[in-house]
């Protein structure tokens, strides 16, 4: 090979060299601007703030959470205010959401208490199933409640009493209570309502214990019972339906939904309520849409914030 062969050869090499050493940037080039082309075409990131805690939600939505009994901390002393003055809302949304934010925590907080006992009942009743012989306070507490639920005692049979009071010592559902003074006191707007507090249409018979409703038979002696709070009313309500043999179907309905692990919801417990009005079924179906109306109203407040 003569000198400029060799020369030639050379000058070839390093040509292709070259030619491959600008393939390679080239081939980098082009994967960078690419990635970086995809990236810019992503949509862009937001920051975002750990989710808020959550405010209540509407009462429709909120019944699952009560369902459970495992409460062991007895609800503190709450004070609630006076009824508003429903009949100033024009708009009837407005009155009605009023109304539902003011009764609501006033129904939470009784079913709270309530719940409270059911805690301890739950557990004195399951040693008595045990066989355990319980200390003299547990059976003090267990007598006490047994008279405050209108409960047979019987000091050689404790399962029996603890069997009824389980059927006894629970909640009604916030959208039953809701729908019923809604129903029975037009919306915190009627008479009795305002004048003694009484939001669900319960009876007393004794002279002056309220006000004598003025579609009274003339041989009739029932009057509108007085409450000292709308509390007091919302009470003596669920202790009603908790205790009056009239409603021993409604709580039969509730026992068989705990049973199957099944949320307690206001639909199902209205099938009890036949007696609570003289237009029995039909007051039963009434109730029932009205739930049913509770919760789109609730759902459409969610919705519209």
């Amino acid at each position: 090979m003569t000198p400029d062969s060799s020369q030639q050869s050379v000058d070839i090499r390093n040509l292709l060299f070259t030619i491959g050493g600008l393939a390679i940037v080239l081939l980098f080039l082009t994967v960078f601007i690419g990635r970086n082309r995809v990236v810019l075409n992503e949509p862009p990131v937001v920051a975002t703030r750990p989710p808020a805690v959550a405010s209540k939600p509407p009462v429709g939505e909120r019944e699952p959470l009560t369902q459970g009994t495992a409460v062991s901390i007895q609800p503190p002393v709450t004070r609630f205010g006076p009824l508003p003055d429903f009949n100033s809302y024009e708009q009837v949304k407005k009155r009605k959401a009023a109304f539902i934010d003011y009764l609501t925590p006033i129904i939470e907080y009784q079913n709270g208490k309530i719940l409270h006992d059911r805690s301890r009942l739950e557990q004195i009743s399951g040693n008595i199933l045990n066989g355990e012989t319980l200390p003299e306070g547990d059976k003090k507490w267990l007598e006490q409640l047994a008279d405050k639920y209108d409960v047979e005692w019987n000091d050689e049979n404790l399962a029996s009493a603890a069997i009824e009071l389980a059927r006894r010592v629970d909640i009604i559902p916030p959208s039953l209570a809701l729908v019923q003074a809604a129903k029975e006191s037009s919306w915190g707007r009627s008479r009795y309502a305002i004048e003694v507090n009484n939001l669900f249409g319960q009876w007393c018979y004794d002279e002056g214990c309220g006000v004598i409703p003025a579609e009274r038979p003339l041989d009739a002696t029932h009057e509108v019972k007085r409450f000292r709070s709308v509390a007091d009313a919302t009470r003596s309500y669920i202790h009603n339906l908790n205790t009056h043999p009239r409603y021993a179907t409604l709580r039969r309905i509730r026992q068989n939904l705990r049973m199957h692990h099944r949320p307690l919801n206001g639909s199902s417990l209205a099938d009890g309520l036949l007696y609570y009005s003289e237009r029995r079924q039909a007051y039963i179906e009434e109730v029932k849409e009205m739930i049913i109306q509770l919760r789109l109203f609730q759902q459409q407040r969610t919705r519209t914030g």
